[in-house]
């Protein structure tokens, strides 16, 4: 893209964020969100909530956690949105685990 004189911009990380969480390709996911981060691109509450959980449901809790303050922090997302969606992320697997699904 970038070859061809097109900067990507805030909307694009985003809806490859979005796509690489829904499609299970975690491991470049954070990749490029470290590229975002690292660019002060701001998160859309899409991509912030399919990046939740999608590193919610590997176990990454934690670093779910610090994609939240980062959100608060780079004012993409509001203190009570960020951690809303965190925390209803965690209840829905929590109630998945318990009934026996696969997540």
């Amino acid at each position: 893209m970038e070859a061809n004189g097109c900067k990507p911009n805030s909307c694009t990380y985003n809806t490859l964020l979005h796509g690489l969480c829904k499609s299970r390709l975690l491991t470049k996911g954070i990749e490029l969100y470290g590229v975002m981060k690292m660019g002060g691109l701001q998160l859309d509450m899409a991509s912030y909530a399919a990046f939740s959980r999608a590193l919610c449901r590997e176990g990454r809790v934690a670093e779910a956690y610090e994609v939240s303050d980062y959100a608060v922090e780079s004012r993409s997302l509001t203190d009570v949105a960020a951690y809303a969606t965190l925390e209803s992320t965690l209840k829905w697997l929590k109630k998945a685990r318990e009934q026996g699904l696969a997540v």
